[in-house]
């Protein structure tokens, strides 16, 4: 497990805040997904329990750890441990677990998507991904720049609806989640820009790589200043749409196979 909190420039980051040794799968699963990934971890425990802890594991996923967490007196500290020990700002994204230490897990989360706003300052907040421990809380983190909030059973039930009602769907879904296909964001080709989403339909049939794609929609990234929130995917947006406004082109590609 590397100790040294100094990124490397050019990766993705991606933070997870309150973990813990049980949740190790998904930082297996975060390497899956990813290409190349650069995983830091915060959470409450003495980094000599998290080496005791996956010592026996066989599969043991890279990541760096820092101790750190967040209360109601501590917010300023933690928020400065943030901003100048882990660059937050500058992450690809950001994780929020519940603290299942805390008699309230989720009033702990929202502090800490307070803290990481305050840290960010005047910068863009990266896409924050909470998990909540009750499902009636989630509307309590708008305002926190808050992407996406998941609890228990969210994908599964999605999953298991799916099924019942359209199996294809249900088996394009989980083309996604094994990776054997992926959603990506392109960049628009300078000679698109002036142009429509048909013609980019019409004219894209490859990525850099050779690989086929078929394109899906289009994607507005938060203009400066604004949260992460702010970003805008258009899907299936209308042969007509011009591509002058859009950030990038959203495309399904086979991923790319692994050594």
């Amino acid at each position: 497990m590397p100790s040294d909190a100094q990124h490397t420039r050019g990766r993705d980051r991606v933070v997870v805040i309150n973990w813990d040794p049980e949740d190790i799968g998904l930082l297996r699963s975060l390497e899956r997904a990813c290409a190349d990934v650069e995983l830091i971890c915060v959470g409450h425990h003495d980094p000599r329990y998290i080496d005791r802890s996956i010592e026996s594991e066989t599969s043991r996923p890279q990541f760096i750890y820092r101790r750190g967490q967040v209360d109601n007196e501590s917010i300023d500290r933690f928020s400065e441990f943030l901003a100048r020990e882990l660059e937050i700002h500058s992450a690809s994204a950001v994780i929020v677990l519940p603290h299942h230490g805390r008699s309230e897990p989720d009033a702990f989360s929202r502090l800490a998507c307070a803290a990481i706003k305050r840290a960010c300052g005047d910068e863009p907040v990266p896409n924050i991904v909470v998990a909540v421990d009750d499902p009636e809380a989630a509307f309590e983190f708008a305002g926190h720049g808050v992407a996406t909030i998941f609890y228990d059973g969210f994908l599964r039930s999605a999953l298991m609806a799916h099924a019942c009602v359209d199996l294809a769907v249900f088996r394009f879904l989980v083309e996604l989640i094994e990776r054997r296909h992926s959603v990506r964001l392109l960049p628009i080709p300078e000679g698109l820009r002036s142009k429509s989403f048909r013609d980019a339909c019409v004219e894209l049939e490859r990525d850099d790589a050779g690989r086929p794609i078929t394109l899906l929609g289009l994607y507005s990234p938060p203009s400066h200043g604004e949260r992460a929130a702010g970003s805008r995917l258009r899907l299936n947006p209308g042969p007509r749409t011009p591509l002058r406004d859009a950030a990038g082109l959203v495309a399904l590609t086979a991923s790319p196979r692994r050594a």
